[in-house]
């Protein structure tokens, strides 16, 4: 009797025989054939989740540094509706375009079902509607500096914080303590890199003023609290919305649970302690539309150009029916149909005019009729292009939301930087001017930043832990042929 029971212990306490994923762990009389991982990978090099890694870090980086020269160029002659219209309508037909071109020149991508829905249509909706309600709530927000400036970045930190409560109380997943560790590191190297910046109230991009008002535009504090308040809402339906692509793109089959025991490396999550409180295993997820669990005999191939493309056709109708925000005063510029008509046309017109010469400044009261809408609008329409789909890239290598918005989120420090090399001018719209200086915001970036690289390396190093014992040991859970394109 006590051997039994000391043979039993050591099955469930040989940590050297767990991977990361590995969420139970079984007694010596229960099948094989009953351990489950919590999830599945699809194949994928080093190299290419490493470059994908880089890339999102980049694109992230690029968009948080053109938005708001973006914004105030626009504000011109413009408003921030034709920034989102005009994003949302091309970056519509770019994915539709690339996809066809895939579609005729790629041979995987020539199962990808153009006209079908990547996943169901009420989830969809759901998707679309999250995403383009949180970058409505963000841009107006930050236009017209509603936001204060020098809150407007330091405040995208509690982006990760959000996904972290998400993922508690609303996955059904388990998470290794390592890559909570990891997460809560980057958590804390964010709140070093945003610490100063928060604080110095005479210093936004770069640029020092003597009053806050001289950079905070025509809002009373009340205003100022409120578009706040609507800010970080906007922030935290962002990372719900990534939460939520997690739970419809790659869902989990719970349907084969056991009563089984959480080793000491896992925490269960409160949603899962909810919803299966005996049990904690689960089944690896499998793609919406897929048939079938042979990850072998996959026929249909799921794209992220074609989800991305879904969202923003749905986005794009979303966009046309939420025109009368701008019509409002307490949220758009306009205050008439016909004010709304002539600077939605003209921030349209703006993103195809070349930027004018210095000679012509004075037909608009000293300014630029599109100042440099021209330029900043297709930077930051590639810069985003290449946020979407490589986002959603991440999402699916790593299976983690969380992961993904840790990565983005390191692109802080990098923004940090760069507006300590240069500054943005409110009297010179939209323009950068070369003026490097040691700033207290530039000292907590770099040190904030090996904080948030040391977080993000030992992500790195468990994904890839895990994606290689799950390969090398049991290839059930290593999607061979590439389900998504």
């Amino acid at each position: 009797m006590e051997e039994d029971d000391h043979d039993e212990l050591l099955q469930c306490t040989d940590d050297d025989s767990l991977s990361e994923t590995e969420d139970q762990c079984l007694s010596i009389d229960k099948p094989a054939e009953s351990s489950d991982h919590n999830v599945s990978y699809f194949n994928h090099t080093k190299l290419e989740f490493i470059s994908t890694k880089l890339t999102l870090i980049f694109s992230t980086s690029v968009m948080l540094i053109l938005l708001p020269l973006y914004l105030d160029a626009i504000n011109v002659d413009g408003n921030a509706y034709s920034l989102i219209l005009t994003n949302t309508f091309i970056s519509t037909i770019l994915f539709i375009v690339t996809l066809g071109i895939a579609k005729l020149f790629c041979q995987k991508y020539r199962n990808v079902n153009v006209f079908s829905f990547p996943v169901k249509f009420w989830k969809l909706v759901q998707l679309s509607g999250l995403y383009f309600s949180c970058a409505f709530m963000i841009i107006y927000a930050l236009d017209r500096k509603r936001v204060v400036c020098h809150l407007q970045d330091p405040i995208k930190g509690i982006v990760l914080v959000f996904s972290l409560l998400y993922y508690f109380f609303f996955c059904r997943k388990l998470m290794g303590l390592q890559r909570i560790f990891s997460a809560t590191t980057i958590v804390v190297g964010i709140f070093i890199t945003v610490d100063y910046g928060l604080c110095d109230e005479f210093r936004c991009r770069g640029y020092e003023r003597e009053k806050i008002s001289d950079d905070s535009g025509p809002w009373n504090g009340e205003n100022h609290a409120l578009w706040t308040t609507v800010y970080i809402a906007g922030l935290a339906i962002f990372a719900a919305y990534f939460t939520l692509l997690d739970r419809y793109v790659l869902t989990c089959n719970n349907s084969n649970d056991q009563n089984v025991n959480i080793p000491s490396t896992f925490l269960s999550t409160v949603s899962r302690s909810v919803s299966f409180p005996n049990t904690i295993s689960c089944s690896p997820p499998q793609l919406i539309g897929n048939s079938t669990n042979n990850n072998q005999n996959l026929t249909k191939i799921q794209s992220v150009v074609h989800l991305a493309m879904w969202i923003h056709i749905f986005g794009f109708v979303f966009t046309l029916m939420m025109f009368w925000t701008d019509i409002i005063p307490e949220i758009g510029k306009d205050e008439n149909i016909n004010d709304f008509w002539n600077h939605t046309t003209k921030g349209i017109i703006c993103h195809f005019q070349k930027p004018q010469p210095p000679s012509t400044a004075n037909l608009h009261g000293g300014q630029f009729p599109c100042g440099n809408v021209f330029m900043f609008s297709w930077l930051f329409m590639c810069s985003y292009i290449l946020f979407v789909v490589m986002s959603m890239k991440f999402l699916i290598l790593t299976q983690s939301a969380v992961y993904t918005i840790a990565t983005m989120s390191t692109s802080l420090p990098f923004v940090s930087i760069w507006w300590s090399l240069f500054h943005a001018s409110p009297t010179t719209i939209g323009l950068l001017i070369w003026s490097p200086a040691i700033t207290g915001e530039l000292i907590c970036a770099i040190l904030g930043l090996p904080i948030m690289l040391v977080g993000l390396f030992l992500l790195c190093k468990a994904h890839l832990k895990n994606y290689q014992f799950l390969k090398q040991n049991d290839s059930r859970y290593v999607m061979t042929n590439d389900g998504y394109a």
